[in-house]
């Protein structure tokens, strides 16, 4: 009897040390290495397979995820992975985006403000804050005026000390240091240019205190002052000719392999002004959001591309090591195109290309990806059974086949780009605000977990 009984407590304790399949799961997710795919041998050359759409309704408890979505994936027979390491804005960066923009030589203003500049900036001071304005009406109310505004004393004294004429010298790239107010280049025929720099942004504007503005922000009021739910609807150059301009500027650059167009938009230039209707609209044009395309995938800016350092463990433990839980981010430009050719560029989050790591590498089949996105769309939405919080419906309209920034273990310096299927929806909430789509991102390798924002 006593031996009967040891037999079973040993038995109990083989069985207490066997994993469930769900804990297995888990562990070989978070336990993957981008290491072991850059370690295998390259692919033969194949085209992956994929439909043009899928159309699926999954129906959860309090929520249906409707699936009508177009899947698109590059003209390629090719799947390389690239690595990238972390880099700083200097002034030749600046330089690069001026050349590739506008056509030179650049002189660059001494004196950071001009006489006009500081007399409008009074103005706005001397006219007071806003504190409200009514959006459908576009009437704007101020604060009332303080006259001993510290801000009004420091442009007084600043106007005291301004030339009356501008000063320009030639532009020496070496001469450019990161500082809060903007450069001001005057290029050929005497344009002016506002450039803001800071080690991880350039942003070059036509005009002073103007940036681009999306149909999305001319719609929710893009001014105080301006009535809600415009459209852009004067444009004069088409959207072939602006994006011919977008490629361009990557061309002269010398981006053009690394990165491509991956959003367009109608969108304007335009600014704040004194007097009413207290803004200004400079020109209505395209919006183009460029991102890294990772030697050949889609490139789709996934709204910025922030993201997780240890991306494939996103959902289960997060990284302990300070130095490799900082934020990595995904580089990206915005560009504005007008009839007057570009207004704006910005450059932001930089990273520098380091080697093809991998020529080709096998995807995972997409009939295996399909099973991943509906897992981890339930997953992601399944508090919804006990309370759904108004969303009844969540819509997938675009799944793309781009490339996001993993980490590869022990290595600080340098970051891999691996290709990720994107699936682009909105909830029947947040689809309400337009132009903000949600996104997730699934490893295109192995259908693991990446993202979700």
């Amino acid at each position: 009897m006593k031996r009967l009984l040891t037999i079973l407590l040993f038995l109990l304790l083989l069985i207490a040390c066997v994993p469930t399949p769900d804990q297995e799961a888990v562990v070989n997710k978070a336990d993957h290495s981008i290491k072991d795919t850059l370690a295998a041998p390259d692919a033969e050359s194949y085209r992956f397979e994929a439909p043009e759409h899928w159309e699926e309704t999954i129906e959860m408890k309090n929520l249906h995820i409707v699936i009508d979505a177009d899947v698109v994936q590059p003209e390629t027979d090719r799947y390389p992975i690239q690595t990238i390491q972390r880099h700083t804005f200097t002034g030749e960066d600046v330089m690069k985006l001026l050349n590739a923009c506008f056509t030179g030589p650049f002189e660059l203003r001494e004196n950071p403000y001009s006489m006009a500049e500081i007399e409008e900036d009074i103005r706005f001071e001397l006219r007071g804050n806003v504190i409200d304005s009514d959006e459908v009406t576009g009437e704007v109310t101020f604060e009332p005026l303080t006259e001993d505004s510290e801000l009004l004393i420091e442009l007084r004294a600043r106007m005291a000390q301004c030339p009356v004429e501008d000063i320009f010298v030639p532009l020496d790239s070496e001469e450019l240091v990161y500082r809060s107010e903007p450069y001001v280049i005057r290029a050929a025929g005497g344009a002016l240019l506002y450039v803001s720099f800071q080690k991880n942004a350039i942003k070059v504007s036509t005009a002073r205190n103007a940036d681009p503005q999306d149909e999305s922000i001319v719609w929710n009021g893009g001014f105080f002052g301006e009535p809600w739910h415009k459209t852009i609807d004067h444009i004069t150059v088409t959207e072939g000719k602006a994006k011919e301009t977008a490629n361009d500027v990557l061309e002269h650059a010398g981006l053009s392999k690394q990165f491509g167009v991956g959003k367009i938009e109608k969108g304007r230039l335009a600014h704040a002004i004194v007097e009413e209707p207290y803004y200004e609209v400079l020109s209505e044009g395209y919006i183009f959001r460029i991102s890294r395309n990772g030697g050949g995938y889609v490139s789709f800016p996934q709204g910025g591309g922030t993201y997780m350092e240890d991306q494939r463990s996103a959902l289960f433990e997060p990284p302990t090591e300070e130095s490799f839980s900082q934020k990595w981010s995904q580089d990206w430009f915005e560009l504005y195109v007008s009839e007057q050719g570009v207004g704006y560029v910005g450059w932001f989050d930089p990273n520098e290309f380091v080697t093809e790591a991998s020529e080709n590498i096998r995807l995972m089949p997409f009939s295996e990806i399909q099973s991943h996105i509906r897992d981890d769309l339930r997953y992601s939405y399944a508090w919804t059974d006990e309370d759904n919080r108004g969303i009844t419906e969540l819509h997938v309209k675009k799944i793309v086949l781009s490339c996001t920034i993993e980490r590869i273990p022990n290595n600080l310096d340098e970051a891999a780009l691996v290709p990720a299927w994107v699936v682009v929806y909105n909830d029947s909430r947040s689809e309400k605000v337009k132009g903000h789509d949600k996104i997730m991102l699934i490893n295109a390798i192995d259908g693991s977990y990446m993202h979700v924002g």
